[in-house]
C-alpha cells in the first residue's frame, strides 16, 4: 500500500468516526446513500460530457426511477454527483440532495443537466472513488446501503505510478472496509478492455456489478438500467441485463 493510501486510510477512519459521532441522532434515515462518480477526463469530449449528464438527468426524470424510489422502505434516497478526472485536481460535486418525491428528483435532474465542467486531465479512478468514500462518510444521512456508481471510458494509466496517487486497488480496500458497494459503467468506445478492467478493479462489495456500453450515445439507456438496479431493496445477485443490440450488459 502506498504512503498516499495509508494517509487516506487514516483520514477516512477519522472522517467515519467523526461523522458517526456527530450525526447519530440528527441524521435522516434513507434507503440508500448513492454517489454518482462521473468521468470528466480529457478522453471525454465536451459533447460526450453532455451526453453523460443528460443521460443521468433523463434517468432521474423517468417515472420508472421515481416510482422505484417511492417504493423503497423509506420512500427516499440521498444522492450526490461527484466529478473526477486528474489525480492532482480537486473533485467537483453537487453536494448531497434528498430525493423523497418526484419534484425533488426533477429538481436534482435539472441541476445535473446544467452542471459545469470544471475538472479535466488524467483518469485517476482510485482518487475519484476515495473522494466518493469521503463524501459518503460526511453525508448528513443514514442508510443501510451505501453505493458508489462509477462511470468512465478509461483505465488508470501506469504513468500514475507514484506514492502521491491512490490507486483503485487501495480504493477497493477502503470501500470494503467501509461496507460500501462500488458498481461500474464502462464506456468502451476506444478500448474494449475497459469493461474487463472495471470488472477486475472497480467492482467491489456485496451485490456489486459492472455494465458497459460500446458507444457514448448508449449511455443514457444503460445508466437508467443501472440506476434501477441500484435502487432495488434486495440486489439480485448473478442476474444479467441486456438492452437491445448495443452490448449493454450487467454481470456479477
Amino acid at each position: 500500500m502506498t504512503r498516499r493510501a495509508l494517509f487516506v486510510l487514516s483520514l477516512f477512519g477519522l472522517w467515519l468516526a467523526a461523522g458517526t459521532a456527530s450525526s447519530a441522532q440528527a441524521a435522516q434515515h434513507v434507503a440508500v446513500k448513492l454517489v454518482l462518480a462521473v468521468d470528466a477526463s480529457d478522453s471525454i469530449e465536451d459533447w460526450e460530457w453532455r451526453l453523460e449528464l443528460n443521460g443521468i438527468a433523463a434517468a432521474l426524470h423517468s417515472k420508472d426511477v421515481q416510482n422505484a424510489i417511492s417504493n423503497l422502505p423509506t420512500g427516499s434516497i440521498a444522492i450526490a454527483m461527484l466529478v473526477w478526472a486528474d489525480a492532482h485536481q480537486g473533485r467537483d460535486t453537487t453536494g448531497w440532495r434528498l430525493i423523497d418525491s418526484a419534484a425533488a428528483a426533477d429538481l436534482f435532474a435539472a441541476e445535473v443537466a446544467l452542471f459545469p465542467r470544471r475538472v479535466s486531465g488524467g483518469t485517476a479512478v482510485g482518487e475519484g472513488v476515495a473522494a466518493s468514500l469521503h463524501l459518503l462518510a460526511a453525508a448528513p444521512f443514514e442508510a443501510r446501503r451505501q453505493v458508489i456508481d462509477v462511470s468512465g471510458d478509461g483505465m488508470e494509466p501506469i504513468t500514475f505510478f507514484t506514492s502521491q496517487v491512490l490507486f483503485m486497488a487501495d480504493a477497493k480496500k477502503l470501500a470494503l472496509a467501509a461496507g460500501v458497494t462500488v458498481n461500474g459503467l464502462s464506456i468502451d468506445k476506444d478500448w474494449p478492455q475497459v469493461f474487463e478492467w472495471y470488472k477486475d478493479n472497480v467492482q467491489t462489495g456485496s451485490g456489486s456489478f459492472v455494465m458497459h456500453v460500446n458507444k457514448m450515445p448508449d449511455f443514457a439507456a444503460a445508466f437508467k438500467v443501472k440506476l434501477l438496479r441500484e435502487l432495488e431493496q434486495e440486489v439480485a445477485l448473478g442476474v444479467g441485463v441486456g438492452v437491445g443490440r448495443q452490448g449493454i450488459v450487467a454481470i456479477r
